[in-house]
């Protein structure tokens, strides 16, 4: 509000950005479930083996340099 220079805020709270990334995850969330793409479902299938190498290290050939 004073940044824009409104008399009234659009929103009423000061701090609207609570509400947003909430706003923001939520959607994040509902449009990855929803996903039914072809790239989305390899995606998926994909998620398993590499949770477990990220959380175990099995299966990892060698580390790497960043």
């Amino acid at each position: 509000m004073q940044i824009l220079g409104h008399e009234k805020a659009v929103f009423p709270y000061e701090y609207p950005a609570l509400f947003s990334i909430l706003i923001a995850f939520v959607g994040i969330w509902l449009f990855s479930i929803t996903d039914n793409t072809p790239e989305g479902k390899l995606e998926r299938e994909k998620f398993r083996a590499q949770f477990i190498r990220s959380q175990t290290g099995i299966g990892i050939d060698q580390g790497r340099a960043h």
